[in-house]
């Protein structure tokens, strides 16, 4: 695992960085990130590698841990939470999980963060 982690260093996802994404494995590792998701969560990109992102989640791990597996099953998870940056109050995010398709080498999924709206709880599954 280590050594693909390794491999996939140097690619960087073809995706605005303007916008807040990240792209984790499976498991919620992180393997990598736009600048202005690092900054949403107060390290850099290259600090983020190899770091579980659900410790980044306020409470409720365990429902982020099932719309992680909802992903990786091949839904797109629409959900609102609490992220917690290093060292700073949470915030509260609205994230859109689904398949990196255009990954290299290996299976992965896209999460894309934007403001929350209305209640932080609410979330749905898409197939």
């Amino acid at each position: 695992m280590t050594a693909n982690i390794d491999a996939l260093e140097g690619a960087r996802f073809d995706f605005e960085d303007s916008v807040s994404w990240v792209v984790t494995d499976l498991y919620g590792m992180l393997l990598d990130a736009s600048q202005s998701a690092a900054g949403m969560l107060n390290l850099s990109v290259t600090g983020l590698r190899r770091r579980q992102l659900l410790t980044f989640f306020d409470g409720e791990r365990e429902h982020w841990r099932q719309a992680l597996r909802a992903a990786a099953a091949g839904l797109m998870v629409d959900r609102q939470g609490a992220l917690r940056p290093r060292d700073k109050r949470p915030v509260v995010v609205r994230a859109e999980i689904s398949k990196a398709h255009d990954w290299p080498s290996a299976e992965a999924l896209l999460w894309t963060f934007s403001e929350a709206e209305g209640d932080p709880a609410a979330g749905t599954l898409r197939s």
